[in-house]
């Protein structure tokens, strides 16, 4: 009896005991579940966050890239690569001024986005050195990007120096050149009566004899006062209109190189047919009646 007693405890305890660990062992696959679950749920948190950060990556690289191929056509046009005379006006120095200014704008916000990577990178949990490395180069590029779109501002503003410069020393010899060519294009002419042309010593008369009453000759004075002539373009004023008949001009000119009309009993033209002929002598008397 004792004997069936003892192996009746003993029965009892052994199902007890292996009641306890099938418990434990229904907890350790609970926790085991759990981590699992915990595992997975970071991995797919880690890849989202890398997916996330790649696409942030590869739009800044994007931009980047853009920004140098429009870099290359900006400065191909500074350096006048797309035809002669790129410089010729300010508009177009102001369209590449304003690219470049756009160009900037872009770096500027690929710095922004550049930054709020980094801080993502450095607040997540498992912190990637690849990816600090990547946007490290990424930095980087955008500092290379910037340096050189800064030089080729500086590069086209002092081309619009350097042009502005060069045209107004241009203005300044064409005013020169225009100025030469307005007084050798300037000739001059006097009208009067003859008494009035001798009295104020434009006219006299040389030669002769008997004190020049006989045999004398009627010319043009030399060292007359310009004040008392009228400047006309020789290129522009080939019809010279005056008051009375027109009687004799002086210095001489062939006839064939102009013409006399009364316009009525107290006008009279001079039409110039011949210009460049007729003002072999800067200065014209023409001696009315």
């Amino acid at each position: 009896m004792k004997t069936i007693l003892a192996l009746v405890a003993l029965f009892t305890v052994l199902m007890i005991g292996c009641n306890n660990k099938e418990d434990q062992l229904r907890e350790q696959l609970s926790d085991t579940q759990n981590e699992a679950a915990s595992l997975q749920q970071g991995v797919a948190e880690r890849d989202k966050y890398f997916e996330d950060v790649m696409r942030s990556v590869n739009e800044v690289y994007m931009d980047l890239e853009k920004a140098r191929i429009k870099e290359g056509h900006l400065a191909q046009r500074a350096d006048g690569g797309e035809g002669p005379a790129q410089f010729t006006n300010a508009e177009t120095r102001q369209k590449l001024l304003h690219n470049i200014s756009d160009i900037g704008s872009a770096l500027k916000e690929n710095r922004k986005k550049i930054a709020d990577l980094q801080v993502r990178v450095r607040s997540f949990n498992g912190k990637m050195a690849g990816l600090s490395t990547l946007i490290g180069s990424l930095k980087k590029s955008l500092q290379e990007r910037e340096q050189s779109i800064a030089q080729l501002e500086g590069r086209v503003q002092g081309l619009e120096v350097t042009v502005a410069e060069k045209t107004k020393v241009i203005a300044e010899k064409e005013s020169v050149i225009d100025e030469q060519q307005r007084k050798m294009n300037t000739v001059f002419y006097v009208v009067g009566t003859r008494g009035e042309l001798k009295k104020k010593g434009i006219i006299t008369d040389e030669g002769g004899f008997l004190w020049g009453l006989i045999g004398s000759t009627t010319v043009m004075a030399s060292g007359v006062d310009q004040s008392d002539f009228t400047p006309i373009d020789r290129t522009k004023d080939q019809i010279i209109h005056v008051q009375g008949k027109i009687e004799e001009i002086f210095p001489r000119r062939n006839p064939e190189f102009f013409a006399t009309a009364e316009q009525d009993e107290n006008n009279s033209d001079l039409a110039i047919v011949s210009p460049d002929r007729f003002w072999q002598d800067d200065y014209l008397v023409i001696v009315v009646d």
